[in-house]
């Protein structure tokens, strides 16, 4: 139904959620198409970050209501320069590994957010200054991160750690 008028733009809230891999794989085949052959611009809002890097260009992550990183999808999910995008990496199973890195600490209540980067109490790199909202700041040409020490994220390997004698120093 939202394909028969050829929109312009197509906003899909997790269209893949609770489907099983085959109607998944379909629904993103059908969404690249659109994308490819109609000139459609898609908004993806996911959690699935497969699904995320199968049909993106770009991503923007947000936590708390709040973009915390944008960049082009594969910069991104490599060189993630915030720590919840990083920590949302190092929570995918990978290969050879038994066991997930959770995100420790709660999600935040909406209505009494910290002041600051709303991520900081969760966070493992926090800092002073962190009682400071950051804005979006480059890291790239194309990319940004809301983080006062996005290059030092940035520089950790996927599947590291967030905690090395590197990032505790500051």
């Amino acid at each position: 139904m939202a394909f028969a008028c050829r929109p312009k733009v197509l906003i899909a809230d997790e269209p893949t959620t609770a489907l099983d891999v085959t109607l998944q794989a379909q629904i993103l085949r059908l969404l690249r198409t659109l994308q490819e052959e109609e000139g459609t611009a898609v908004m993806l809002i996911s959690h699935d970050i497969g699904a995320i890097a199968s049909i993106s260009r770009n991503i923007a992550v947000f936590y708390a209501g709040r973009v915390v990183e944008t960049g082009p999808t594969e910069t991104v999910l490599r060189h993630g320069g915030h720590p919840y995008t990083r920590s949302l990496l190092n929570a995918l199973p990978r290969v050879g590994t038994s066991r997930l890195e959770a995100i420790g600490g709660s999600p935040p209540d909406f209505a009494h957010l910290p002041t600051g980067c709303s991520f900081a109490p969760r966070c493992p790199l926090r800092i002073e200054r962190c009682t400071e909202e950051p804005p979006l700041l480059p890291l790239t040409p194309l990319q940004s991160a809301a983080c006062w020490r996005k290059d030092e994220v940035a520089a950790l390997p996927i599947g590291a750690p967030l905690i090395t004698p590197e990032t505790t120093s500051s």
